[in-house]
């Protein structure tokens, strides 16, 4: 009896003990399971995109092998220069590799034909194709541009030898295609069947994230801190796009749903252009002491900035962005109301400029129509609708425009046509081994990083990496390919360096190093020899690949047109013609307009470098661009079916604002601020029936009004205010 109270005492303790060991044990299962999840999440992607690497190549390598073609190694290169994480990537660089092969070798039998006998113009006419491709591919985007790339140095692959053996210039360019097909077919069947992943699951992910970032940017109603977020939009913009073109390939639904995600690309940025162009000009009658002003319009936009969320965050399925439309589409209803009550509200203000307000309350109300058009799209998105119904969509794709500077594409073109020409004019002087393969590295370098935003620092990586395959090139040589002597230990052998190659590329810091390793490492690699009973050969490719690594180098150093000062001067002057070809173009839409000003900028390079300086006074230029343009395109749609009388004074307007553009020195700038203040004047004081034969529609005369004044606002922002009385001259040649 007394040791009862003990046993139970002693049960009571172990029960604790194996509740707590339970607890204990169902954490650490939590644990594992998060981690399990968070490894799956990060970890494993990377790991299968090795796996599938190494496999592709290995694959690639042993057809090779096994048909005897003469260069095994140009399989195994094309498997590493057109694999990737998302399997329509690879297909869609499979697509247009194979396309630029076969226009590259078809002109290359073609030159050969002609100049077999003769090296100079048989280089002369390689370099004008070279230039040729080099400018396509700064001209086209995307996988169209890569396309470009490899007609380009094709010809080096093909034509160069070919020129040493012209009666085998068939024989060569079927091996080439051939050798190069089992690449292509290698690495796309490799992505498609094993552990695929699809580019369709980054695009929604993308757009949602987009929608989430612009909900809680509107949501918060901040009119600071524009720069950081307009930059990351047009990042996103031309991102989305070039996913959207490549996944094409991969499944019906991505296809069927191509034409809603370039819709609701165009539409989403016509709307974070009307949120910039709202902030900018509250931030601009803040500056300028327009407090009343800016506070009422901030508040005409708190109900938007509210309907966009729900409960703080924004929408997650369909019957919340079915709540978010309505509440959007009320904002739009009551807007007019809304606003009356603001001008109620400040009737008693001194010195309020009501034409400031309603130009704010014009921006919100565009930007309202174009978040209502995005959200429907958006709608149809997230609702995932079937085939059937998206094959009977109204809608169509949007034109995407782009805006070409011919002067870079020229200097490129240049850059790589001479970059040819000298490394044949050494190969000729001094018969070198190796030049077909030093002007192949050359044309390579200069073709694939053209487009880049910083060549010398791009060329630079891929030097290091180039280096680093020479390097492993030659620890090969000496230890291990003397010593593969079937297929087996060659995979053994190799592995290392296509792990390597595959880890570097998958990194975004490093993939131009991998890119290096890869391309130089397998370009002198033949495995269709003992390697390491030829250390000459391995010393002339070397030699070959640093200088061609040299020479381009060079070239890009002394013809870098996007770091020039004078390259960022004529930026700003291209912009000022734009907006002078939106005064002038009759047909020019707000998106091309859209469009083209973007493109410039991006092409520029100053996109990807949101921290810089320089990037910052570029956004500005871009925005400010961005709102005169929207506003001489909207000013235009305004004076639709106006009398001849108001259709001069209008297009007059449009003259002086092109002049300034293009001419921008002060007294172009005191001319249409002087005849802008003489038009609003005679608007708003009623009396254009002095000149006009038939007074203005008071809804007509509202709406130039607001234009005008907002056209006004842009041009004279950072000016100070100034009366000016009327031209004589002016309003003559106006009416």
């Amino acid at each position: 009896m007394q040791l009862r109270p003990y046993i139970k005492r002693g049960l009571h303790h172990l029960a604790s003990a194996m509740a707590l060991l339970g607890q204990g044990a169902r954490l650490v299962i939590t644990c594992l399971q998060q981690a399990g999840a968070e490894w799956y999440r990060q970890d494993f992607p990377l790991i299968g995109y090795l796996f599938k690497y190494l496999l592709a190549a290995l694959l690639a390598l042993w057809v090779a092998l096994k048909m005897e073609m003469d260069q095994p190694a140009t399989a195994l290169l094309t498997v590493i220069i057109v694999m990737h994480f998302r399997s329509g990537m690879v297909i869609t660089k499979s697509y247009y590799r194979l396309l630029g092969t076969v226009v590259g070798i078809l002109f290359s039998m073609l030159l050969v034909a002609w100049f077999s006998q003769d090296r100079f113009p048989f280089f002369i006419a390689a370099a004008l194709w070279i230039g040729l491709c080099t400018a396509g591919s700064l001209a086209y985007r995307n996988f169209q541009s890569y396309g470009f790339v490899l007609a380009g140095y094709t010809l080096c692959i093909v034509g160069l030898p070919a020129t040493q053996a012209p009666w085998h210039t068939f024989q060569i360019a079927s091996t080439r295609l051939s050798e190069i097909g089992v690449g292509l077919l290698s690495a796309t069947l490799v992505s498609e069947l094993i552990l695929p992943q699809r580019l369709w699951e980054n695009i929604l992910a993308m757009v949602r994230g987009k929608f989430r970032d612009f909900c809680e940017l509107l949501g918060s109603g901040a009119p600071t801190g524009l720069n950081q977020p307009f930059l990351t939009v047009m990042q996103d913009f031309y991102q989305l796009e070039s996913f959207r073109s490549s996944v094409q390939f991969e499944t019906d639904d991505a296809r069927l749903h191509s034409t809603t995600i370039n819709r609701l690309n165009v539409q989403f940025m016509a709307v974070s252009t009307g949120y910039v162009m709202f902030q900018r000009l509250v931030q601009r009658l803040q500056a300028g002491g327009r407090t009343a002003e800016a506070t009422a319009l901030l508040a005409l936009m708190q109900p938007l900035a509210a309907a966009i969320l729900i409960d703080g965050r924004c929408a997650g399925n369909a019957q919340e962005l079915v709540t978010v439309q309505q509440a959007v589409s009320a904002f739009q209803q009551h807007f007019d109301t809304a606003f009356r009550q603001q001008q109620q509200a400040l009737v008693t203000a001194p010195d309020l400029d009501w034409l400031e307000m309603e130009a704010g309350a014009e921006l919100l109300q565009r930007l309202a129509a174009a978040l209502s058009g995005y959200l429907d799209t958006y709608g149809t998105l997230l609702a995932r609708a079937r085939p059937q119904q998206v094959e009977t969509r109204e809608f169509a794709a949007e034109q995407l425009y782009l805006h070409i500077d011919w002067l870079p594409v020229s200097i490129a073109a240049l850059r790589g046509a001479l970059t040819l020409l000298i490394i044949a004019g050494m190969w000729m002087a001094v018969d070198w081994p190796s030049g077909i393969l030093a002007m192949t590295m050359g044309v390579v370098t200069n073709t694939l990083f053209a487009a880049s935003p910083a060549p010398a620092a791009t060329i630079r990586q891929f030097s290091f990496g180039a280096l680093l395959g020479i390097v492993l090139m030659y620890v090969s040589n000496v230890f291990w390919l003397t010593a593969a002597h079937d297929y087996v230990m060659l995979c053994i052998v190799i592995s290392p360096v296509i792990l390597l190659t595959a880890w570097l590329s998958a990194r975004p810091s490093t993939t131009l190093v991998g890119a290096g390793l890869g391309i130089a490492y397998f370009l002198m690699a033949g495995f269709n020899q003992s390697l390491g009973d030829n250390p000459a050969q391995y010393f002339n490719d070397s030699i070959a690949l640093v200088i061609a690594l040299a020479v381009s180098g060079m070239m890009f150093s002394l013809t870098d047109y996007a770091a020039s000062p004078w390259a960022k001067r004529r930026l700003f002057v291209q912009l000022r013609r734009l907006v002078g070809d939106a005064c002038q173009g009759q047909t020019m839409t707000a998106a091309e307009f859209e469009m083209r000003a973007r493109d410039l900028i991006q092409r520029s390079g100053h996109a990807h470098r949101p921290q810089d300086a320089d990037s910052v006074r570029v956004v500005e230029a871009l925005c400010a661009t961005l709102e005169i343009g929207q506003a001489v395109i909207a000013l235009r749609a305004a004076a639709g079916g106006l009398p001849e009388g108001p259709q001069k004074w209008v297009q007059h307007t449009l003259a002086l604002v092109m002049h300034y553009y293009r001419q921008p020195v002060p007294k172009n700038r005191q001319q249409v601020l002087r005849w802008l203040d003489y038009f609003l004047t005679w608007l708003q004081e009623g009396d254009e029936a002095h000149v006009f034969p038939h007074p203005l529609p008071a809804g007509q005369a509202g709406k130039l009004t607001t234009q005008l004044h907002f056209i006004r606002l842009v041009i004279q922002a950072g000016a100070p205010v100034s009366q000016h009385r009327p031209v004589a001259k002016e309003i003559v040649h106006a009416t």
